[in-house]
């Protein structure tokens, strides 16, 4: 989407949006509400977010990235040896051989969608407890708001 162009003195223009473009509704704020920070480890400092035995930062969206990629170049290294191997095994036994190929090219993408799907599970879950606590704190919040103007 294009936006219409300002003046040279930094004013904005007093007229309607383009008629092809939508008017953009803002939506309605409720006790100054802010969207959640970052609860990762950059939020707290790593090292005090690693040894934190109460578990309220949480490492986990940090580290899957990582996880994730040193699986991915394990599965990767470990299926390559896997093909050189089914390779050397079709020399004495092409049956063999095959079965080993046809097993690494299906283990391989397996093992990496099982990986996947596992760390998105866990990423899903510690996002749905911040998102849970911002929830609560805000609500916590509007209550408060709303005894006070009583």
């Amino acid at each position: 989407m294009t936006q219409p162009p300002t003046p040279p003195n930094g004013d904005q223009p007093h007229q309607p949006p383009y008629p092809e473009q939508p008017q953009q509704h803002q939506p309605p704020e409720f006790g100054g509400y802010q969207a959640p920070r970052d609860q990762g480890p950059n939020a707290a400092g790593f090292f005090k977010a690693l040894f934190d035995f109460s578990f309220k930062s949480f490492v986990t969206v940090k580290f899957a990235a990582v996880i994730y990629g040193v699986a991915l170049v394990l599965i990767g290294v470990l299926a390559l040896v896997g093909i050189i191997a089914a390779f050397i095994t079709m020399t004495e036994s092409a049956a063999g051989g095959l079965l080993t190929l046809l097993l690494v090219l299906v283990a391989a993408p397996f093992y990496l969608i099982l990986i996947r799907l596992t760390l998105e599970l866990y990423v899903s879950m510690i996002r749905t407890a911040q998102n849970t606590a911002a929830t609560t704190t805000e609500l916590e919040n509007l209550r408060r708001e709303m005894s006070q103007r009583r």
